[in-house]
Formats: C-alpha cells, structure tokens, sequence
C-alpha cells in the first residue's frame, strides 16, 4: 500500500504591509482591489496564515497544493514577495493563480510566471506527478472588468484537459484537479463564477477525476459533480489568512490522505480549522473509495 497526504490550502492573500505602493500601480482595476484590501485588511491576518502553516507542517504532508490567490494586486513586487514565501515552505509545493494574481495584463516573468518552479510544465494545464497522484493544474485566472471577478478556461486548456484526464485515467493514477474558481455554479454568484463551468462539467462527465479541489469563495464547501462512473467529489477551503469566528470561513485547510488498493484508491479528508484564541479543530473525516467499476463515497454533502 502506498499513503500520499495532500495539504489543499488557498486564498492567503499575503501581506502588502511591508510593500511601498506607488500611485501609478493604482491607476486600473487594482485600485478597487486595494480599496477593498484597505478595508478587509484585519481579516487576512499574517499570524493567522502562520497558524495554519505551522499546522500543516506538523502533519508531515507529502505535498502542498495552493490554489490561487497568494497575492491582493498581482502586483510584481508582490508576486517576488510570494516566490519567497513559496521558497522557505518546508514541503514541496504545487501552485495555480487566482484571479487576484492576475487582476490586469501583466507581464508573466514579473508575476505569475515567478512561481513556475512550484507548477507543472506549461502550457496549462499542467501535470505533476507525486506517486500514483497526478496533481493537474488548470488556470481559470483571467484579467476580468471592473466589479467582476469570475474565471474561464477556455475551449482549448478544456481540450488539453480532457485529454489529460483520459491519458492518466489509463495509467491508473488517482487524478487531482486544482482550479481557483468552483466549478458549480451554486457555489457563488455570477460576478465571481467559472464562466464556462459547463464546458468544465461535460469534461469531467467524460473523462472523470478523483477529486477537484478550489478556492475563491472563502468558504469551506463539500460537494460533488457528475464523472462518468459516478459522483466526483469537490472540496473547496477557505481563505488560509481569515482571522474569522464562523468556522467555515475561519482559515482552514484540508488533509487529503489518498491511499492504494488492490483494485482502486481510498480517500480521506479531514478540514484543519483554524479559530482565533483556540487551538486547531478536525473536522469528521469523509473517506470515498474509488475503482475501475465506481466510486462509493460516505460523508459527501452539499452546502
């Protein structure tokens, strides 16, 4: 038997404190994202976020699995700031952008393209390998208009995808989709959902997946979608930096623990919660099985 413990964090919204802000890096859409950064600033806490670092890496994880949002502004001097971060992580590390990370056109070596070295090779969607774990890294980050913070993938990372999706199912590896933005429209509103998550769907329906994990929302979210020989589930976390009482949306993150069988996968999630003034809280574990024939899941819910 072979145990891969996955960590899905997401959203930590790093600190700008310590960054000069010139007043030509406010002339487009960061502005309202700085306004809102302004006045959200004490809910995304650098403390917190170290809480739940320091949590996960007491749990020994094989692999940490960010899915998006490691900056405010997308900001080159921020995204430099993340690749440090990323750097003194004590575990390997597989990254996608948010849409935060990706507010306005910028130049990919001075933003997003810095954390290459914790991502796959690209073209997006890309493939890392931990094991039998294939960890698939979609990107639904995409400079949007003002007020609108949803996501796409695109007819061709959707085709690149399904053939991804088809190639490791037949190799037998237990395929883990990262995606910023949930990809059921019930788990947010049209101003901040994954504009093509049809397309999205159908693809999964296909070809299948063992698990997706998400962020975007700030809110921690089980659920499922249709895959071709049963119902896959969908995991999304709340934001890593949340100094919040209500615990779906206090920091968290989830322990993914994905183990082999004779004939498939066992899975169990634990969500690590993280509450201002008290120590770390478990949740229940959910634990699904999947084979070649279907997968049989206890403990999935909807939201």
């Amino acid at each position: 038997m072979i145990d891969i413990t996955l960590a899905h964090a997401s959203d930590p919204h790093l600190t700008m404190d310590s960054l000069h802000i010139r007043p030509r890096d406010l002339l487009n859409k960061r502005a309202l994202s700085y306004l809102s950064w302004q006045r959200r600033r004490r809910r995304h806490q650098a403390r917190t976020l170290q809480r739940v670092m320091d949590d996960i890496i007491a749990h020994d994880v094989d692999m940490l699995a960010l899915t998006g949002d490691l900056t405010n502004l997308g900001l080159p001097d921020e995204c430099a700031q993340a690749a440090r971060w990323l750097s003194r992580l004590p575990m390997p590390v597989t990254v996608i952008p948010g849409n935060h990370d990706a507010l306005v056109r910028s130049d990919w070596h001075e933003t997003i393209g810095r954390w290459s070295a914790w991502m796959g090779p690209l073209p997006f969607p890309y493939i890392r390998r931990i094991g039998p774990v294939a960890l698939i890294g979609v990107n639904s980050a995409h400079p949007t208009p003002c007020f609108c913070a949803a996501g796409s993938i695109g007819a061709r990372q959707c085709a690149r995808l399904a053939t991804i999706l088809d190639e490791t199912g037949r190799q037998g590896l237990y395929r883990v989709i990262m995606i910023h933005h949930p990809p059921l429209a019930r788990l947010t509103t049209p101003r901040k959902s994954l504009r093509d998550a049809d397309g999205f769907a159908a693809c999964i329906a296909r070809n299948g997946a063992e698990l997706v994990l998400h962020g975007h929302t700030h809110v921690s979210t089980q659920t499922t979608m249709p895959g071709p020989v049963g119902p896959v589930p969908v995991v999304g976390v709340a934001s890593a930096s949340a100094c919040v009482a209500d615990p779906a949306r206090a920091a968290s993150w989830n322990r993914v623990r994905i183990s082999t069988l004779p004939d498939g996968y066992r899975t169990e999630i634990t969500r690590r919660i993280i509450l201002p003034g008290e120590a770390p809280l478990g949740t229940p574990p959910i634990i699904f099985t999947a084979t070649a024939a279907s997968p049989r899941l206890s403990g999935i819910s909807s939201p």
